[in-house]
């Protein structure tokens, strides 16, 4: 019944019949996608002899199942069973889940969708067209061919692919992106470095670090000097040579920082040359470097007061990223906000504290949030001026919309003179 309307408001279950029907993951999960919303999932094979495609599930979340299977006796119909069975629990339990989007294309499942439809539920089912039998896509709301959605794949290189499933896999873990960790969680999935084009794992895990880690830190840095150029210089395409040259940056990654900030609308090419867009985007890529999320820093800045205040630590260093759960670059910011808030002094008084000097906090939580706040409104004014109308982007971007907090944060800076308005513009203007 190609008739039916889906929308992106659907909630989808997804099950995948992975022993009859093994496809590529990613492919799938993102096709479903377009669907609605995806609320759950499982999936049915032995995983022992899949361990690329269990990784690819786990990481979209998608609980693995484990059919066993000999080798010389597969266990199809029990897979079939359970898949059958957990899918009318579901129907039945789960009142959220509207949509039902089965990877199969098994006759046995008819009888299944029949069922599923008269609870109410719709059911898109997506098979390779040469296992699929007539039946179950008479039965289905949608039916997608999966050789439809390997023909419009987007060419995707491996590697970068490779990096993407590990960041998500390593996230979902609690794990840094170290090459520690990467080596560890390649070689137990086997990885086989000679299929990506590397002779050893070594290498592998050196060009996955470079892609996930080293170069998007570069090119951050990068971007912020294009921005300098451009607000205070001039720069076009023909002295970016000589751009590169001066400031020692590969030419190859200055094309790539710059093709960035031209698709996200930062940067304007005109006759002249390039020309800022001071859009939310050109105030979010200055933010890039001082990660910032309101409400991590808001509950950061609390625990790290009460674990001052009660003596629990003494020194920033003593801090330990296990007790938020917050990204490494995040803990990293957010100590130095903290450092540089002004609001914390050595036992002797000295304002000039270091990582591992004992210290103690001189304010009370309302004015160690504040301060702590102003260090990454200062981070932007300290690149740019900024027009009245454009506070917005950094209320939203740095305070997530907390008006208070906003508001106080900006008045404790033009009391301290550290940010001064002139004329329905703001700079900074360093104590």
């Amino acid at each position: 019944m190609e008739g039916a309307v889906f929308s992106t408001f659907s909630n989808i279950f997804l099950l995948f019949d992975f022993q009859n029907q093994p496809v590529d993951v990613q492919l799938v999960y993102k096709e479903a996608q377009k669907y609605g919303r995806i609320v759950g999932g499982k999936a049915y094979g032995s995983w022992s002899k899949n361990k690329m495609a269990a990784f690819a599930l786990y990481n979209y979340g998608i609980e693995l199942v484990e059919v066993p299977e000999a080798e010389f006796l597969p266990n199809k119909k029990g897979n079939d069973i359970r898949l059958a069975v957990d899918c009318i629990e579901q129907a039945l339990r789960n009142n959220i889940v509207d949509t039902f989007f089965l990877v199969t294309g098994d006759a046995d499942f008819t009888a299944l969708v029949y069922k599923l439809k008269s609870y109410g539920k719709r059911v898109i089912a997506l098979a390779r067209t040469k296992s699929t039998s007539y039946e179950l896509v008479s039965a289905v709301d949608k039916f997608i061919p999966y050789e439809d959605i390997v023909k419009n794949e987007n060419l995707t290189d491996p590697v970068d692919r490779l990096a993407e499933e590990m960041e998500i896999f390593l996230k979902r873990s609690g794990k840094e992106f170290t090459r520690d960790n990467l080596s560890r969680f390649l070689i137990s999935f086997n990885i086989n470095p000679s299929k990506y084009g590397f002779q050893t794992m070594h290498e592998l895990v050196d060009e996955v670090y470079e892609r996930k880690v080293q170069k998007p830190e570069r090119l951050k840095n990068i971007k912020q000097m294009v921005l300098r150029a451009v607000l205070y210089e001039s720069l076009s395409e023909k002295t970016l040579p000589r751009f590169a040259e001066d400031n020692k940056i590969p030419i190859d990654d200055l094309k790539a920082a710059i093709d960035i900030l031209v698709n996200d609308k930062v940067l304007l090419l005109s006759e002249s040359g390039y020309e800022i867009n001071r859009n939310k985007a050109f105030f979010a890529t200055l933010l890039e470097k001082y990660p910032i999320v309101a409400e991590h820093l808001l509950e950061f800045v609390e625990k790290t007061y009460k674990a001052f205040v009660n003596g629990r630590v003494k020194a920033l260093n003593q801090l330990l990223q296990s007790e938020f759960k917050i990204s490494s670059s995040e803990f990293k910011t957010y100590v130095e906000a903290v450092k540089r808030s002004g609001c914390l002094k050595g036992l002797d008084e000295s304002d000039y504290i270091s990582y591992s000097t004992p210290a103690k906090i001189v304010c009370d939580l309302e004015m160690f949030k504040v301060s702590t706040f102003a260090y990454f409104v200062k981070r932007i004014l300290s690149q740019t001026f900024v027009f009245k109308e454009e506070m917005a982007y950094i209320k939203e971007l740095v305070f997530s919309n907390n008006e208070m907090l906003f508001e106080k944060t900006l008045d404790f800076l033009q009391q301290t003179g550290e940010v001064i308005e002139i004329g329905g513009v703001y700079f900074y203007s360093p104590v």
